[in-house]
C-alpha cells in the first residue's frame, strides 16, 4: 500500500480554469477570450505542480509554468495573436514570410522557438532577435 501512495502523488489532475494561477488566466482572458476551455490539466512531478496544460476548442493548446506564464502556444494551423509574440519575431516574420504566419512558439531560458505556416521552423534570442532558420534544409 504504501508503494501506490507516492505514484498517487504524480498524478496530473484536471482542474477547472478559476483554478490556474492569476497570470493565466489574464492571459486566456486577454488573447483567447472567445475561445471555450475544453479541459485544463495540472501536471505534478513528486505531488507538487510543475506546469499546466490548457486546450482551447479549435485545437489550441497553451501550457503555463507552475508560475502561470506561458511556455507554449500553438494554435494548430491558426495565427498566434501577435500580443503574444515578441516585437522583434513580428516584425522579422512579416518582412521575410509575408505569405505565413506564426502558429507555435516555445518559449525557453534561451529564447523562443517558432513554427510559421509554411512548415519553416526559426529560432530567435530571448529579446526577439532573429538567430537562426531551424532545420533548413
Amino acid at each position: 500500500m504504501l508503494a501506490v501512495v507516492p505514484m498517487l502523488a504524480d498524478e496530473d489532475r484536471m482542474i477547472d480554469r478559476e483554478d490556474l494561477p492569476k497570470k493565466s488566466q489574464v492571459f486566456l482572458n486577454e488573447y483567447f477570450a472567445n475561445v471555450e476551455v475544453v479541459y485544463v490539466k495540472a501536471d505534478r512531478e513528486m505531488g507538487v505542480v510543475t506546469s499546466y496544460d490548457v486546450v482551447l476548442m479549435g485545437d489550441v493548446k497553451v501550457e503555463f509554468s507552475r508560475g502561470g506564464e506561458w511556455t507554449s502556444v500553438d494554435c494548430g494551423l491558426d495565427r498566434v495573436p501577435d500580443g503574444v509574440l515578441p516585437q522583434g519575431v513580428v516584425k522579422y516574420v512579416s518582412s521575410k514570410f509575408a505569405n505565413a504566419h506564426v502558429v507555435e512558439i516555445e518559449r525557453n531560458k534561451l529564447g523562443y522557438d517558432v513554427k510559421l505556416s509554411n512548415d519553416i521552423d526559426l529560432d530567435f534570442g530571448i529579446n526577439g532577435n532573429f538567430l537562426r532558420i531551424d532545420d533548413w534544409c
